[in-house]
């Protein structure tokens, strides 16, 4: 429970907004606990922590062919597209699988801005770790562009989150 330091009524929920006699604001009584070491980790470190790959990336001109191709020869599970150096779509393994499926072949010469994720949502270097795990698991995003002032710095991915976690666990 929590009591409102304006009325002084002391049968507030912890967490309410605000106080169910006089209406006063509470949010600043309440504040959110972490309740694991991995919880605080996620709400302290900075995604720069996670090294984020250096991208594939790709223009919106590029074929589907070459960029498929680019994919499989460098292993990896996306193709940020960038005009300049904004980003302006993805183009990831489940696109390839959904979008252009069996078809691959047929839509080889096609322009990849018609396949791809237009406008994805991206991350900054300084962000929380916190905001891309909440990102992924809200959208369901394998992969998600990071940006520096703008600009594409670099990609993080599902396994990439993985791999921190365990190295958290492994200091505990």
């Amino acid at each position: 429970m929590v009591t409102c330091p304006a009325c002084g009524y002391i049968r507030n929920i912890e967490g309410a907004d605000l106080c169910d006699r006089c209406q006063s604001p509470l949010v600043h009584l309440s504040k959110p606990r972490s309740a694991s070491a991995i919880d605080r980790s996620f709400h302290k470190d900075r995604i720069r922590r996670l090294s984020p790959q250096t991208p594939l990336v790709a223009a919106p001109g590029d074929k589907v062919a070459s960029v498929l191709r680019q994919l499989v020869e460098r292993s990896v599970g996306c193709v940020v597209v960038v005009e300049g150096e904004r980003v302006v779509g993805i183009f990831s393994e489940r696109d390839a699988l959904l979008r252009l499926g069996v078809d691959a072949a047929r839509f080889a010469d096609r322009p990849i801005s018609e396949f791809m994720t237009a406008a994805p949502e991206t991350l900054e270097l300084d962000d929380k770790i916190a905001f891309a795990v909440h990102k992924m698991d809200l959208h369901g995003f394998r992969h998600v562009p990071i940006t520096e002032d703008g600009r594409i710095a670099g990609v993080i991915s599902a396994r990439d989150i993985l791999r921190y976690v365990t190295e958290e666990l492994a200091s505990v």
